[in-house]
């Protein structure tokens, strides 16, 4: 016997169910891989202009003393800004308008650093500056990426 049913028909939609997929930011890996370097030389260029200015003899003292500070700061914030990163962008990918996304990635490190280094060493104003320079440095990296983050359906 042969069944004759409407089986090629999709059943009706439930009522305030939405159809139409709402867009996202969703960078990918090549993205987070190009920021997460781009903010570990920021943050190591803004660490040497002031920590680290008038210690090398010539040019090439401070691109050494560059890239031996952003291998530090990458060894660092694997463990530290590369999860805040991640869940910051996890938790605004509906968020379409990218400059609101370099300013949370300004905000929430500036916040979060202050608060913790602030913690640890019991003082206001110097652990304020690191926070923002760690900051500065998370926003140049999602400020590099916005052309590989599009909005995606």
């Amino acid at each position: 016997m042969i069944e004759r049913g409407d089986d090629d028909v999709a059943p009706p939609a439930l009522p305030g169910a939405t159809a139409i997929p709402r867009p996202r930011v969703l960078p990918g890996p090549v993205a987070v891989a190009l920021g997460y370097t781009v903010a570990c030389l920021v943050l190591a260029v803004i660490a040497t202009l002031v920590i680290g200015w008038g210690t090398a003899r010539d040019f090439w003292g401070y691109v050494w003393t560059i890239f031996a500070a952003a291998f530090y700061a990458a060894g660092f914030g694997l463990f530290t800004a590369l999860p805040v990163a991640v869940v910051l962008g996890w938790a605004m990918r509906r968020v379409l308008n990218q400059g609101l996304h370099i300013l949370a990635f300004f905000l929430v490190p500036t916040l979060l650093g202050w608060v913790v280094i602030g913690l640890s060493v019991h003082t206001v104003l110097v652990p304020l500056l690191m926070a923002a320079a760690i900051g500065t440095s998370l926003a140049a990296g999602r400020a590099v990426i916005w052309p590989l983050a599009r909005p995606a359906l």
